[in-house]
């Protein structure tokens, strides 16, 4: 999904002439709407959609059918021993299908945290 990144100045010239010409019927490329999706990454989407007069629901709409996953995983090695009766089970599936599980003693909540930033 590799584009070249265009101003908001030219999206918005862009939008403004797509949307006089009755023929796109509002309906923009979709190289267009992954620019403005790299907008976001840089500004506030509620910005984004105040300059370009798009609805914000509508936007992350686009950004959930244009952007790829970006699921990552982490291996986090436990060096403590647990006891099983200190023990938990995370299990974690997606809409897409994806799936993933996560075991250790109590503590390990404490790692998930840091891999999340919080």
């Amino acid at each position: 999904m590799d584009a070249k990144f265009i101003t908001i100045e030219e999206i918005k010239a862009t939008l403004d002439q797509l949307r006089q010409d009755p023929n796109t019927q509002r309906k923009f490329p979709k190289e267009l709407w992954i620019s403005i999706i790299q907008l976001t990454k840089i500004h506030p989407i509620v910005e984004v959609c105040r300059l370009l007069q798009i609805k914000p629901i509508y936007l992350k709409r686009k950004i959930h059918q244009y952007q790829e996953p970006t699921v990552q995983f982490q291996e986090v090695i436990m060096p403590e021993v647990f006891s099983a009766s200190d023990s938990v089970t995370v299990e974690i599936k997606s809409i897409d299908g994806l799936q993933a599980k996560i075991q250790g003693p109590s503590s390990c909540l404490n790692y998930l945290c840091k891999l999340f930033g919080r």
